[in-house]
């Protein structure tokens, strides 16, 4: 259990025993698997990765023997060798294909195992948001959900949180007020958490901010941007606000720093998918991320498919530890990432310096390259602009789309053109548009560029 101050209180599960706690069966499994964790993330990176690589044999096995997808695209040979026990090697490994989100969407069947372990526990349907527009449905057991309790503790240690504050949530889903932070930390006292659905007019978010006074804040990087950016408009401190937590899209210095301005409080991100859980989890001393390795082998790979060097771009491709109902093996995730030397917090995790977001939201070039643009923007409150979005519509030609009151002037439209030009390819045409609204995707998230260009072929 976490030691650090301020400590939590452990919830006893029997009537009339307060102390010593005695959490229920659930609670002391995800304390147990918090503990071993804890522990074991300090061992050095090769300690890690060979424990890592036994449990990647463990699952590769599992796949070969009981997933008819795998046995049918993987290379008849090692299917063969791998049903009957062998080592698992990194080199044949990685002459696996990967598995595409599409793949998975129409092989659903295919995918799943026929010999679940039934000490795994019971099984569950989920399905993805669908926010590339290529919905998924995936299926996992009772331990896939103690894991991402164990490490929705981690992350809450890490960062030392006291889980006595009231927790604000502002994402996709309905109202809501509960007097506990939800399942994963039911074992402790806590303090209550309210939800407010992001679909809800900015300004109305505020003033319910402001009602509930929060301790911690968990919402979307670009939602705590027009908050915060709001707040300094108006004043707003939220006193009792610790810190900021983000999720699902990209998080970049200009959010930390309208948070930190707004109301002096730092933001912490955490990388995960509906396929897996946790992905990487925020360092508290780096600010990097560490790459949750219990639960997940996640690979960044260049253009050829080799593994990329630290300070290097490439594909995230995962590989799920932990799912014996539906392994999902060298799966595509469809994200761009950078990976990172070690740490020096002394945490043996791997590391990932930045989440770049979505491979199909890269800028194309004339010539056919794809980049990462960034623009650095900043409402500042003297053009109105509540919210902007940079769309490729062609290789030569990008559209900013802004929300306003009022419409800006020529002149106006035309320098924020100009600072959008002057972070792309010369020869690039840009106009500016304003526009009613921009709507978030299905899973409640925002863009702020898209190309609607095709990639070009690999």
């Amino acid at each position: 259990m976490p030691t650090d101050a301020p400590a939590w209180r452990l919830k006893s599960s029997l009537a009339g025993i307060a102390w010593p706690a005695v959490p229920d069966v659930r609670g002391g499994l995800v304390c147990s698997l918090l503990r071993q964790m804890e522990s074991e993330q300090w061992l050095a990176p090769h300690e890690i990765a060979a424990r890592q690589s036994v449990q990647l044999a463990q699952i590769v096995r599992h796949a070969a023997r009981s997933v008819p997808w795998y046995r049918a695209h993987w290379p008849p040979g090692l299917v063969a060798q791998w049903s009957e026990g062998a080592p698992v090697r990194a080199d044949d490994f990685a002459r696996l294909p990967c598995l595409s989100r599409r793949e998975l969407q129409a092989q659903f069947d295919q995918l799943q195992s026929s010999a679940v372990p039934s000490e795994h526990g019971s099984l569950a349907d989920s399905s993805s948001s669908g926010s590339t527009g290529t919905p998924v449905r995936f299926r996992k057991t009772y331990l896939n959900q103690l894991i991402w309790e164990a490490l929705t503790l981690r992350d809450h240690a890490w960062h030392g949180r006291d889980l006595l504050q009231t927790l604000c949530i502002i994402r996709r889903g309905e109202a809501a007020e509960a007097d506990n932070w939800g399942v994963a930390t039911r074992m402790f006292h806590t303090g209550p958490a309210c939800l407010c659905p992001v679909s809800v007019d900015v300004e109305a978010q505020l003033v319910w901010l402001v009602q509930r006074a929060p301790g911690y804040l968990l919402t979307y990087p670009s939602l705590a941007l027009q908050l915060a950016t709001l707040a300094l408009e108006q004043g707003v401190r939220l006193a009792g606000l610790r810190e900021v937590r983000t999720f699902g899209e990209p998080l970049d210095a200009q959010v930390r720093q309208a948070c930190h301005e707004a109301w002096g409080v730092p933001v912490n991100d955490t990388y995960s998918s509906e396929e897996f859980g946790y992905l990487a989890i925020r360092c508290p001393h780096s600010g990097h991320y560490h790459v949750q390795s219990e639960n997940v082998l996640l690979e960044v790979l260049d253009d050829d498919g080799n593994a990329c060097a630290p300070g290097a771009c490439g594909r995230v491709v995962v590989s799920g530890l932990l799912n014996f109902a539906m392994p999902l093996i060298r799966y595509e995730l469809g994200d761009m990432a950078e990976a990172g030397p070690p740490c020096p917090c002394g945490r043996g995790l791997p590391v990932l310096t930045r989440i770049l977001g979505r491979t199909r939201n890269m800028l194309v070039t004339a010539d056919g390259k794809r980049y990462w643009p960034t623009f650095g923007f900043r409402d500042s409150g003297a053009t109105g602009i509540v919210q902007r979005q940079v769309v490729q519509s062609a290789p030569d030609q990008v559209q900013i789309r802004y929300v306003s009151a009022d419409a800006l002037s020529p002149d106006q439209e035309a320098s924020l053109a100009a600072q959008v030009a002057r972070r792309l390819p010369p020869g690039m045409r840009v106009e500016a548009l304003r526009v009613a609204g921009i709507d978030r995707s299905a899973s409640g998230k925002f863009e702020e560029f898209i190309s609607l260009v095709a990639a070009p072929p690999s």
